[in-house]
């Protein structure tokens, strides 16, 4: 009889095989509402970054708005003036522009550029 008799070693192999499978078990039970949560804030964190670089920078904004307001203002002047060319010809197109349509209505933009 040795060390490596199957009487001795059959009960101590059991015991380390439920005392691993126990210890698996408390394991997983303990550390995954952890890692859920650290797997959520993660998630949050890539979802924040993504908004943070898809917002765009004021001051693009900003100038962008300008210009589209100066190209409407260009427009107007342009549709204005092809207005009095039209009833300067004597040409009335009754029905060819909106009810109550003309430069004298039309607001301008307000504040100083």
């Amino acid at each position: 009889m040795g060390p490596w008799d199957p009487a001795i070693i059959g009960p101590i192999v059991g015991a380390v095989m439920v005392f691993t499978i126990t210890a698996g078990v408390a394991t997983v039970m303990i550390f995954r509402p952890l890692t859920k949560q650290l797997g959520q804030l993660l998630e949050q964190m890539r979802r924040d970054r993504q908004v943070g670089a898809e917002q765009p920078d004021p001051a693009r904004m900003a100038e962008l708005m300008e210009r589209l307001l100066d190209r409407m203002e260009r427009l107007e002047e342009r549709q204005d003036f092809t207005e009095k060319v039209i009833e300067s010809a004597g040409w009335k197109a009754e029905g060819a522009l909106p009810p109550g349509r003309s430069g004298a209505q039309r607001g301008g933009r307000t504040g100083a550029s």
